[in-house]
Formats: C-alpha cells, structure tokens, sequence
C-alpha cells in the first residue's frame, strides 16, 4: 500500500513584531534604527510568548508526522503560490487565516486539517483585560490543537474522523471565472474605506430577475454558512447552519435606501440563484476572505456572484460537527 501524502502548511514568523538582534556588529556604520518597540512590557512578553507557542506547535507536529508512515513536507503560507496537487492530507498550523489561504489553493479532492497553533488562554485574557486585549487565536475551524493533534491525526488517518464538505463562493468578473473561492466571504468596495461605493444588484433564478436596487453605501458583503459567524455577524447578520449552500449577503452602511429597497438591503441568495453585481466607481475590488487576495475592478464591469464553487473537504472540531448534523 502507498504512502500517504502529506503537506504540512505553516503559519509564518514574520506576522510577529521584529526584535533588535542581541550583540549587533559595532562595525556597522550607521547603526540601522531600532524597530519600533511598544510602551508596555507585558505587551512585548505576551507577543514573544505567541511566537514562542506558535513553534513549538510547529515543532510538535512535525515530530509527530516524522514518526508516522506518511511522506510530508512543509511549506510556509507566504512561499506557496500554485494549486496543492498530489498530497492526500493538507494540514495547517497558525489559525482560522492560515486555514483560509490554504484553501485557496485547494479543489474539491483533498481534505484540510487545522491545527491552532495559539489558542486563547482565559486565564490570561481575564489577567490582562484592564491592559490590553489579549486573546489569541480563534481557531472556530481548527479541529486540532498542540494537545490533541496526533489524536486528531490518527483518527483522520483511520477514517473514523470524517470530513465536511463546506459550500464556498464563486465569482465571475465580466463573464470570466476568477481563480480563488471565498470559504468565508467576499467585500466588493472601494479600495479607499473613507469612499462611497455605487453599485447596483439583482438576483436571478431560472429566467426570474428580482428588482433591481442601486446603492451607494460603503460596499457590498457576500458571506458563506461559514463565514456568516465572522464580519457578516458582526455588521447584524444571522449564524446559518454550516451545512447551508446558501449564501448571506448584505449592503454596508447604505446611504438614504428608498422604503422599497430597504427590505432587499440583507437577505439569502439561494443555491439556485446568482447575483448580479454592476460596479459604477472609477476604481474599485473584490476582496476575497479579508485582504490578501484582491481583484481590481473598474466603472462598467459586472459580477456574477453563487455557491456554484467546488466544496472545500474539512475536518471539522466536534462543536461544528453536532451543529452539521442538526
């Protein structure tokens, strides 16, 4: 029987603030400026201790991976740029972020594990809350932790942990698929936060066009079940199950909506149906779970927005799964 494949997918250190190097070279002429450093010293003790966490994860599980019978690698977020082919397992190690820019590299045939390589510590969080905000990693779908991951591990490899199958986003600009689906969401907006957006929008389904609504507000949001306990939340949205295959959507900050639109202004696109999206700024983008994918787009162009996206296979944490099975 085959080895199984595996790629480990890391979290890198460089998300963490800079320190100024221990016993620099007194040649060096002028001495370069020291890194900007913050006033409170439980502020750098605490972030000091998430990249300590964050490696020693990192390192746990790649003992636990070498003791195995699989073949892995590892590679850093920020070093992948082509689609993850050829591996049977993808995990990640950092949080919810890493977990989604992984996903992007992945079609519908290989399963992710997350593992949260700094989740919160309340203890902590109660200690400093007077000081500063000190909770860490989220991880809401990381199934594993440093604690349990070869328990997860195992139990995936066994095929007694089973994965979701998770509905995701695809966008169509000026009739043109574009390469990356949203697990979480999308933001269509002006790139400046301070601009307004105009746009218009309107649903279809099966020759049946909704009203047409014109908005200028500051951008539109796109949310999948998953991403609907994110931004979507917190702007008033509702939680969907995370089975759902529809898609939440709502106009940001909508300036003077007529009474007609005002019921259209947040609602569900059916997994039947797709949105059409007609973008009127001279610039614009099309954000694609938070900031690090982008597409431009300019006066004129048009976005055809669904759940007809290839599903991203997950192992989810047990909390999700009894919610699954609801």
């Amino acid at each position: 029987m085959a080895r199984r494949r595996v790629l480990l997918y890391l979290k890198p250190f460089d998300v963490y603030p800079p320190r100024p190097l221990s016993g620099a070279s007194s040649l060096t002429f002028p001495p370069p400026p020291p890194p900007p450093r913050a006033a409170n010293p439980k502020i750098l003790s605490y972030l000091d201790d998430r990249c300590r966490v964050h490696k020693d994860t990192i390192n746990l599980c790649k003992s636990v991976l070498q003791r195995k019978p699989l073949d892995w690698i590892s590679v850093q977020r920020n070093h992948l740029t082509n689609p993850i082919r050829d591996v049977d397992l993808v995990i990640t190690v950092g949080g919810d972020g890493t977990l989604l820019r992984a996903s992007h590299f992945l079609d519908s045939s290989i399963p992710i594990l997350g593992v949260n390589s700094d989740p919160t510590c309340s203890d902590e969080v109660d200690e400093l809350t007077e000081e500063f905000d000190a909770r860490r990693s989220t991880g809401y779908l990381c199934a594993a932790t440093a604690r349990n991951f070869e328990q997860i591990l195992d139990a995936t490899l066994a095929g007694s942990r089973h994965y979701s199958e998770l509905s995701r986003i695809s966008v169509k600009l000026n009739g043109s698929q574009l390469p990356t689906y949203a697990l979480n969401d999308i933001l269509v907006s002006h790139p400046c936060p301070a601009s307004v957006s105009r746009f218009s929008l309107r649903k279809r389904s099966n020759g049946e066009t909704s009203r047409l609504i014109n908005s200028r507000s500051s951008g539109l949001r796109v949310a999948t079940a998953t991403g609907s306990t994110a931004a979507m939340l917190s702007a008033g949205g509702f939680m969907m199950p995370i089975s759902s295959r529809e898609l939440q959507y709502m106009i940001r900050e909508p300036i003077s909506p007529t009474d007609a639109d005002k019921p259209l202004l947040h609602g569900l696109v059916k997994q039947e149906q797709h949105m059409l999206v007609v973008w009127y700024n001279q610039e614009g983008a099309v954000y694609i779970d938070g900031s690090h994918v982008t597409y431009p787009i300019q006066h004129g162009d048009t976005l055809e927005v669904s759940s007809d996206a290839p599903v991203l296979k997950v192992i989810l944490p047990e909390y999700l799964l009894k919610q699954a099975s609801l």
